[in-house]
């Protein structure tokens, strides 16, 4: 049976203007990690602002969760969906990146380690990430639970009501913390949902509304969602350590300005080719950069002695390049050949039923 969805004026034209934001985030995201630390002393300075462009993909992840959702049928389209867009590239981008790490730094490579990021929740098992830009997916894994937990129960339809609900849930459990210090620890280093939920929840409400749902509750509760965010700051973000909470509160108010202005067609001077053009490659860009980039440009510093700022052109180059590959030969045909097979085996199903019913 199909699940009862919130009314939804399905959007049928593709939303440029996400692909363009997806675009500046994987930007920030990649100069904020090559101009700290060691790079930051040969430049002079340091992006650090960029750390900030994950909040711009959770809000995305809310925002395109009901695209997803109005396309499926049952609960298993979800999963299958999922699992296609998100794993084919990131087990090709593992794979380069294990690679490169035997290569540089055998030491910090084994079968259980590399066993364990296969499934995206390495933490999970007690190891750490092969790359440190990884730690987003699990998030973006456990707010996918939350969405299938709604569509397996047939509450999909309650989803502002849950996402309300769970929202002043993490308020509360960060408040309290002091009554259950280690306890909270643990949870918000294994489950880190609950440091960024907010922001998938303001995506899901900026989705609403752009779709003419309740536009001024959600309005209303977009200002809550965006309220709890920045009383996260300091509750085990990763942002806490680079930007100070008014720097935050200022940026993440401004990206909700921003994703206003764009549900309201006010941005679509955004829809450049460029800023398309990394958007599409926004995910294998983001995969690929850290451990790969980083490494690159330390040779090409350290090693042949290039210019900090020629170095760090090339590493893009390089590293937008790579992330071109893998989304035009890996992330593309894999998931056209996973939802196709998914598609093929339930017609096939639905066949064998209909002569069943037909011999009885």
């Amino acid at each position: 049976m199909t699940e009862k969805r919130p009314h939804l004026n399905i959007i049928d034209s593709r939303f440029l203007e996400l692909d363009a934001l997806r675009g500046l985030a994987a930007v920030l995201v990649v100069l904020f990690h090559f101009t700290i630390n060691s790079n930051s002393l040969l430049l002079g300075w340091e992006f650090r602002y960029g750390v900030t462009g994950v909040d711009i993909f959770f809000i995305i992840s809310g925002f395109v969760i009901f695209l997803t959702i109005s396309r499926v049928k049952k609960w298993p389209d979800f999963v299958v969906s999922r699992f296609a867009r998100l794993y084919p590239a990131f087990w090709c981008c593992l794979l380069i990146t294990t690679m490169a790490m035997m290569l540089i730094e055998p030491e910090a490579v084994s079968l259980q380690k590399l066993l364990a990021n296969t499934t995206m929740m390495p933490i999970f098992f007690n190891q750490e990430n092969m790359d440190q830009s990884y730690w987003t997916l699990l998030v973006e894994l456990i707010f996918y639970f939350w969405i299938l937990v709604l569509l397996v129960t047939g509450n999909i339809k309650n989803i502002v009501s849950a996402g309300f609900i769970f929202t002043v849930f993490i308020i509360l459990f960060h408040a309290f913390s002091p009554l259950y210090t280690g306890f909270h620890e643990f949870a918000t280093r294994k489950i880190e949902l609950l440091n960024h939920f907010p922001l998938f929840f303001s995506g899901i409400l900026f989705y609403l509304i752009r779709n003419g749902n309740h536009v001024k509750k959600n309005s209303l509760l977009i200002g809550f969602c965006l309220f709890a965010a920045c009383y996260l700051h300091n509750q085990g973000g990763r942002s806490q350590y680079h930007v100070t909470p008014y720097e935050h509160y200022a940026i993440l108010t401004f990206f909700h300005i921003v994703f206003a202005l764009a549900i309201f067609g006010k941005l679509k001077f955004l829809n450049t080719a460029p800023l398309l053009f990394l958007g599409k490659i926004s995910y294998c860009l983001y995969l690929i950069h850290q451990y790969v980039g980083l490494r690159l440009l330390a040779m090409l510093t350290d090693v042949w002695q290039v210019n900090i700022y020629p170095a760090l052109v090339m590493t893009m180059a390089v590293v937008t390049l790579a992330a071109w590959l893998i989304n035009k030969f890996v992330e593309i045909p894999a998931y056209h050949l996973i939802r196709n097979w998914y598609k093929n085996r339930n017609q096939k199903g639905s066949h064998a039923r209909s002569r069943e019913i037909a011999i009885q």
